[in-house]
């Protein structure tokens, strides 16, 4: 079988957006498919790209494109119907896939005009995965109905949480008789939890991309300002890069809390994380079922999370971690109270979370992604 991947990520070369396509590529052509994929030319690819690469995928680089920051400005107007141009899509006809894989970050990035023609030219079964979605926001008229048809003729649509599913039939006003909610890979070796921090200090952490308007980081700066914080013993710990860094680091600088936060850059080793601090932050504004969470919890760490996407489908408040009602300054402020009055049992809701999360995910989702039709097999 012929399968084409394409992935509609552009703010950066590689995120936790992209583990599942890419481990579901790599079980492709263990399996003997031939594989080709589609991403934005990079000037330097991914490592894990490259290894595709060297499995035999064919590498096929489009055009970059800036959206703009929010999810309204990457689909309004008429650039987002240029995501795949017509002779990007000449050159994707090329491969005459018998299936198309879609990995799109959030639910409307492929609900254009473009990627329609394409699937119409090809013929090709379509899978579409779905990596996070924003409860509060509706479709514009003009992608409602392009919305509408190609997820009714995607052969699976797959959801990294119950949650987005949900909301995304809300959002398209129908019903998904095709859905299928799977789990993110984890970046580990093994799934052993992490030996506990012996450390007076309360080490907090937040790892990920440094988008503030997503991912909560500004309004969590604030919280740890008040007085009742900066009273208290504790560091957080920064690791990630992103569009928003420098704006973070003036924020500490105005909140002074240059002695108690820092900035710790991109580390690839998820288990040295989780050696050094005890509970992740997210006061995320908008998820699927973020990766990170997904890895401290396996490492034996609990999380203080707002309940957007899957948090509170793999979070049980009080037990696991504690849920933020909204990514507020009011509610995430509570969530960390909680976290504090509890701080001598967060050992014991770091393995009540690695019990959970044990059972939650499904460690085979990226062989569903290419064998969950029966026609080929």
């Amino acid at each position: 079988m012929r399968i084409l991947f394409i992935s509609t990520m552009s703010k950066a070369s590689w995120g936790g957006s992209e583990e599942l396509w890419v481990k579901s590529a790599g079980y492709a052509l263990d399996k003997g498919h031939e594989v080709f994929v589609s991403i934005y030319g990079w000037a330097e690819l991914p490592p894990k790209i490259l290894e595709l690469k060297k499995q035999g995928a064919k590498i096929l680089t489009r055009k970059k494109i800036y959206y703009g920051s929010t999810i309204f400005q990457r689909i309004k107007g008429l650039i987002v119907k240029k995501i795949i141009s017509p002779s990007q899509i000449r050159n994707l006809k090329r491969c005459n896939p018998d299936m198309i894989v879609v990995s799109q970050g959030t639910i409307y990035e492929c609900m254009t005009t473009s990627f329609l023609d394409l699937i119409a030219a090809s013929g090709a079964k379509l899978k579409v995965i779905t990596q996070a979605n924003s409860e509060y926001e509706t479709i514009p008229a003009e992608f409602f109905e392009s919305g509408q048809i190609l997820f009714a003729k995607a052969d699976k649509l797959f959801f990294v949480s119950e949650r987005n599913r949900i909301v995304a039939e809300r959002q398209l006003a129908m019903k998904f008789d095709n859905s299928l909610v799977v789990s993110n890979p984890a970046n580990l070796n093994d799934y052993g939890i992490s030996k506990w921090p012996r450390s007076e200090t309360l080490n907090l952490a937040f790892a990920g991309r440094f988008n503030s308007t997503v991912k909560g980081l500004g309004v969590l700066l604030q919280i740890l300002s008040e007085d009742n914080w900066r009273e208290r013993n504790w560091n957080l710990n920064l690791y990630g890069t992103g569009e928003d860094e420098d704006y973070l680091k003036q924020l500490v600088t105005l909140y002074d809390l240059k002695n108690k936060v820092f900035f710790n850059g991109f580390v690839n080793d998820v288990k040295q994380i989780w050696d050094a601090n005890h509970v992740l932050l997210m006061p995320s504004t908008l998820e699927g079922t973020p990766l990170t969470l997904i890895e401290a919890m396996l490492c034996g760490r609990c999380a203080v999370v707002s309940d957007v996407g899957g948090n509170s489908e793999l979070i049980e408040e009080g037990i696991s971690g504690f849920v933020a009602e909204a990514p507020s300054l009011h509610s995430f402020g509570m969530a960390l109270e909680r976290l504090w009055r509890q701080k001598s049992d967060l050992e014991k809701f770091g393995v009540k979370a690695s019990e959970r999360i044990l059972i939650k995910i499904n460690f085979n989702s990226h062989k569903e992604i290419i064998e969950s039709h029966g026609t080929f097999f």
